[in-house]
């Protein structure tokens, strides 16, 4: 038994679709999603996905160095110091965080470029103490409190514009 289904379903890849007995497919890998949309709920979702990718898109054209916190090689790749801070992985995001009076620090590049910012991806439903300073070469960039800030089940993003005057001489 196996059955296949016209081209007229809209499908991410126009392939047709086919399926076929599990037990054809036990040595492969395979995954079954299926999403069932109506045509005007299928034409939003593609759109959403264009919107979020040219986002992506634009935010990777202007950005100069990334880590990835929490996340083991990204941080040794950007030399990462810490003191009482700890790594975790909540709403399917890698983290990291410092205690009271801990810190966590990563060396990133420049290339040479003044017109800076930092870009910093919060949790947005964060509660308790959550007041910390961020520093560029040891000197204060912002102070911020995250306490009740967003009130918001997603991630929140914070672009901290830096003074060219903390990023002039930098080796790279």
């Amino acid at each position: 038994m196996q059955f296949t289904f016209a081209g007229n379903l809209n499908v991410i890849n126009n392939a047709d679709l086919v399926l076929e007995p599990f037990f054809r497919i036990h040595d492969a890998r395979y995954m079954m999603y299926w999403m069932a949309l109506t045509p005007v709920q299928y034409n939003n979702y593609m759109d959403s996905i264009a919107h979020a990718e040219k986002e992506k898109l634009e935010l990777e054209k202007r950005t100069v160095d990334f880590v990835a916190p929490g996340e083991q090689q990204p941080e040794v790749d950007h030399q990462m110091q810490d003191e009482r801070s700890r790594k975790g992985n909540a709403h399917n995001q890698a983290f990291r965080e410092a205690a009271a009076g801990g810190y966590f620090s990563y060396s990133l590049a420049t290339n040479k470029e003044t017109d800076l910012a930092l870009r910093i991806r919060y949790w947005g439903a964060e509660n308790g103490n959550r007041s910390f300073d961020i520093y560029v070469d040891d000197q204060k960039l912002a102070t911020e409190n995250l306490k009740d800030k967003w009130n918001r089940p997603d991630m929140a993003e914070v672009e901290y514009a830096i003074p060219a005057g903390m990023l002039a001489g930098r080796p790279i």
